[in-house]
């Protein structure tokens, strides 16, 4: 029987704080915004840009907020990191018989530029990204598409990620959810209810086997 784990990206795989936080700090001085709370912040990580700024800035053109944002992050994928024993858990994840996909909302580009840079691209079965469905995350299409095309029923698979919307589409399509609590959200993510709770990405393996 084919089984997968899909992942989401940054937060999970990647440590992509600065990265993420820092292209805010930027697109919202560029208009004179004040910077949302963390705790604001932490309510809407996960969703798509154009979303995410409708929702902290409204009355200004999401569009080009995204726009700015997008031009940090090209700029400083260098911010990007591997979480500790990410690439080991990939590699044990892949041994133990698992097809291996990637969900995100960050644009195709942007995502597989990443997953290069870090090297661990060539890991993965699936990559699916925010341009790759109608309804990205926290909808359940993202997972759906995955298992699509790795022809692996939902029964089957597991949802690892670290925000309430990782959870969400995890729980909309049926999948077992792994939280993590090092990410985004850190330890809060225990309150969206996750079939797993792990504090580092290798405690992985335990639940899979």
């Amino acid at each position: 029987m084919k089984k997968a784990v899909l992942f989401d990206i940054d937060g999970t795989l990647l440590d992509a704080h600065e990265f993420v936080l820092g292209a805010l700090r930027y697109t919202f001085s560029q208009i004179n915004y004040p910077i949302p709370s963390d705790a604001d912040i932490k309510k809407t990580m996960g969703r798509t840009l154009a979303e995410f700024y409708r929702i902290h800035s409204p009355g200004i053109d999401p569009s080009s907020l995204a726009k700015s944002h997008k031009e940090f992050q090209e700029k400083n994928f260098h911010l990007l990191k591997l979480f500790p024993k990410a690439e080991e858990t990939l590699i044990k994840v892949k041994e133990e018989g698992f097809s291996i996909a990637a969900v995100s909302n960050r644009s195709r580009d942007s995502l597989l530029h990443s997953l290069k840079l870090v090297q661990i691209f060539d890991y993965f079965d699936a990559v699916v990204s925010v341009d790759d469905v109608v309804n990205p995350k926290p909808h359940k299409e993202h997972v759906l598409t995955a298992l699509k095309h790795l022809k692996v029923k939902p029964d089957f698979a597991y949802m690892v990620g670290d925000t309430q919307h990782d959870v969400a589409v995890g729980k909309s399509a049926k999948v077992k959810t792994v939280g993590v609590t090092y990410g985004f959200l850190g330890k809060d993510i225990a309150a969206h209810n996750p079939d797993f709770l792990i504090n580092d990405i290798s405690q992985l393996l335990k639940i899979l086997k």
